[in-house]
């Protein structure tokens, strides 16, 4: 697999594979990505920002997995219920953060999200960051479990403010790169 920023042209590959991740968050009985969210408006910003990120199967091409990574900072992190391992804050971020992460399902299972993270994290490396924080619903426990596995460290509990009628209690972690 390659990973690369996604291209304008990709929205719709994109869209797809946030609706899968909908759907595998949906069966999980949580309101993580409900309500249509993310929103098309989002991923079409995240794009022109040049902030999405995709892992693509090297034999059929196609998108296995999407994810924002950014390194302009997540306001919604500068309240911690805990702490976190580093003391940056958004107004001047030395963390790259991981949003909007999603592998297709026919991909699940074969390290594609742990090839994902990897990849964030050496682009953090790059950037001159010291670490990447991640936040997830309480409830999915997938993605609790993938990040514990790949070395994060649960920090405490954000509160996201631009979720429209989901849960904002968000489970943070963050690892050192």
């Amino acid at each position: 697999m390659r990973f690369r920023k996604a291209e304008q042209g990709e929205l719709d590959s994109v869209l797809a594979v946030i609706a899968d991740g909908r759907a595998a968050i949906a069966k999980l009985g949580i309101d993580q990505w409900s309500g249509g969210n993310p929103k098309r408006e989002l991923i079409e910003l995240d794009l022109r920002l040049r902030r999405s990120h995709v892992a693509i199967d090297e034999e059929s091409g196609r998108i296995m997995a999407t994810a924002v990574i950014d390194f302009s900072g997540e306001p919604d992190y500068d309240a911690i219920e805990g702490a976190w391992l580093t003391s940056s804050s958004s107004s001047a971020p030395q963390y790259a953060v991981v949003h909007r992460f999603a592998v297709v399902h026919a991909f699940s299972r074969q390290g594609v999200a742990k090839a994902m993270l990897n990849y964030a994290e050496g682009l953090a490396r790059e950037q001159g960051c010291v670490s990447v924080r991640v936040d997830t619903h309480p409830g999915n426990v997938r993605m609790l479990g993938l990040l514990e596995r790949c070395g994060y460290h649960r920090c405490g509990i954000v509160y996201m403010s631009h979720i429209e009628g989901a849960t904002p209690e968000r489970v943070a972690f963050e690892k050192m790169v």
